[in-house]
């Protein structure tokens, strides 16, 4: 995953940022949710930050960043199997026009920067990531603070796929799937080795166990798809 990144599009405001960026090579891509939840209204279902639309041959590069234990925050708070942080993963509605096969990759990156009611900062650099895949759009639930990384969600209507745990703690993961057209919710997020002991969040960030495991942090994915040849019988 080596783009030439110029800019990074977060919250709807382009920012000039060295390093960072939306990379779109083809396909079509949004900073948004295809269906906001209602003002004081519980109706929207899964609160997505990207909106992508991809045919059989088309790649697609995203930029964004998430918490440090998104996909698997650690007991007690979060107990298996919902250990995935909705509120700090991020979550793409992907659009599939075509059978394809589809190739995700999710790569911690260095740079990423975004606005907070303090200023601008720049997430730091250590994500573990990891990610899951579900069958459907969810613009309807009542999303809830918990999500299942590897089955259903009780409170969504979103059907589990696969997922990819990165359990060797890598600072990049893929994952390959073929997929009739269709919709699909992804999650992204980070998945560090689990400790007995986790630092609090106003720790001093020059530790290392510190800066690892607590924060925003950024990620890039490339998403990838081929057309799916049909079978001789077909």
């Amino acid at each position: 995953m080596k783009f030439q990144l110029k800019k990074l599009i977060m919250s709807g405001i382009l920012l000039a940022s060295v390093g960072t960026s939306t990379a779109v090579l083809a396909g079509n891509v949004t900073f948004a949710d295809p269906q906001p939840s209602t003002p004081g209204v519980c109706d929207g279902g899964i609160s997505y930050e990207w909106s992508v639309n991809m045919s059989g041959d088309d790649r697609v590069g995203l930029v964004g960043h998430v918490g440090a234990k998104s996909w698997n925050e650690p007991p007690p708070a979060y107990e298996p199997p919902y250990t995935g942080w909705t509120h700090t993963s991020n979550w793409i509605a992907l659009e599939l026009t075509e059978p394809t096969k589809l190739e995700i990759k999710v790569e911690r990156q260095e740079g990423v920067a975004f606005q907070t009611t303090s200023g601008m900062v720049t997430a730091r650099n250590m994500l573990v990531p990891a990610l899951s895949i579900y069958r459907n759009w969810d613009n309807t639930s009542c999303e809830d603070h918990r999500y299942n990384n590897a089955g259903n969600i009780d409170w969504s209507t979103v059907q589990y796929i696969g997922n990819q745990k990165n359990r060797h703690a890598k600072s990049g993961i893929s994952y390959e799937v073929r997929l009739p057209a269709g919709q699909y919710s992804i999650a992204i997020g980070g998945s560090p080795k689990v400790l007995e002991t986790y630092p609090a969040n106003d720790c001093d960030v020059a530790d290392p166990v510190c800066y690892a495991y607590t924060g925003r942090h950024g990620y890039e994915v490339y998403l990838r798809t081929s057309p799916v040849k049909p079978k001789a019988s077909e």
